[in-house]
């Protein structure tokens, strides 16, 4: 890492820990300087607004999900790997309530927002991205948007302190999550003749399971 790169992160983490410690009302360039110990000459140099400041803090979270994701296998192309992965990365591979790493990256979520709704577009992007390779990761389309949409809705509970789940209950929802995947890719027994003759265990175009 370059002496500029250095910089960088460190205004970039100065910023969350602002926007942690005091609101994101209170994220100026000013501020962040100060937090990463650096003149404002020096944030000038790397950022010349506010605006551009959240983009990178935005952006900084999406690619610090994707790192994420490669560590956890997602991109080994295995039916279900980057179902899984995506579970994996949002839980924490321990189950720990990842409240500090957590919290801090989606400190750039609360500031885009409240900055600017159109500074969110790099991580719209990327939600795209993520929710179409799901799509395509060898299950359903609907088992992997459910997973999708549990872990999502996990990182906003705990981000924004909404009722967030104890550890033990934690565990217990990322284990069933898995035990949904593991079914999902379980290949699914061809019917006996028997069952094939009488049409048990098959549904129909018209009606239910086994109607006339």
């Amino acid at each position: 890492m370059t002496r500029a790169e250095d910089t960088r992160e460190r205004i970039l983490f100065g910023a969350e820990e602002v926007v942690l410690r005091d609101g994101v009302a209170h994220l100026t360039l000013e501020a962040a300087a100060s937090q990463a110990g650096i003149s404002k000459g020096g944030i000038l140099y790397h950022f010349h607004t506010r605006a551009a400041l959240v983009t990178a803090m935005v952006q900084r979270l999406s690619s610090s999900f994707d790192a994420d994701l490669e560590r956890e296998g997602g991109l080994s192309g295995r039916p279900g790997a980057f179902t899984k992965a995506y579970l994996q990365a949002t839980f924490g591979s321990s189950g720990e309530v990842a409240e500090g790493r957590q919290r801090r990256l989606g400190a750039a979520v609360i500031a885009g927002v409240a900055a600017d709704p159109e500074l969110l577009e790099p991580l719209r992007e990327r939600f795209v991205a993520w929710q179409h390779a799901l799509v395509a990761d060898g299950l359903s389309p609907a088992s992997a948007s459910l997973v999708r949409l549990a872990a999502d809705g996990l990182w906003f509970t705990e981000l924004l302190g909404l009722a967030p789940l104890e550890e033990d209950l934690r565990s217990s929802v990322r284990d069933e999550l898995l035990a949904h995947l593991d079914s999902a890719l379980a290949p699914h027994p061809a019917p006996t003749a028997s069952q094939a003759r009488t049409g048990r265990g098959t549904r129909h175009p018209r009606g239910g399971k086994n109607a006339p």
